[in-house]
């Protein structure tokens, strides 16, 4: 496992375009799929708003997909919010690592966060629910 970038700034460390390689793996079925694109903090006042657009490949689908979220200031780190405000989970890069856990109806979400470099992230998230067992594995590397 690659050593962790502490991070003091991750407002500053964020700010920019990254290019996105998810590979996502269905553990209860074996299947596999892919989403490649960009994604882009942009500043809105002391805060980022986050997009990623991109191509999902996914079973039989094969297709366009997004997402938008806003990393509030925080203290020393940030607020993850869904793009209606509701809150997802907070992150703190500053040792460079983080983990974190959201329940989403019957779902759980297990999140860990490892920055690498001054330049690469990585997020891997562990989804279970009733009809849920998903891996998500996510490469970001500044575009």
């Amino acid at each position: 496992m690659s050593t962790a970038f502490p991070v003091a700034d991750p407002i500053a460390y964020l700010t920019g375009r990254w290019t996105l390689d998810r590979h996502i793996t269905d553990l209860s079925t074996g299947g596999t799929g892919t989403f490649t694109g960009i994604g882009e903090f942009r500043p809105d006042g002391p805060d980022l708003a986050y997009s990623e657009r991109g191509e999902l490949r996914f079973g039989g689908h094969v297709g366009p997909a997004w997402r938008a979220l806003t990393y509030r200031a925080s203290g020393d780190g940030l607020r993850v919010e869904f793009d209606d405000g509701r809150h997802f989970h907070d992150l703190d890069l500053r040792t460079g690592t983080w983990t974190v856990t959201h329940p989403c109806r019957a779902d759980a979400y297990a999140g860990e966060f490892r920055v690498t470099s001054a330049d690469h992230w990585v997020q891997d998230w562990r989804v279970t629910g009733p009809a849920k067992d998903l891996r998500l594995h996510t490469t970001f590397t500044r575009a």
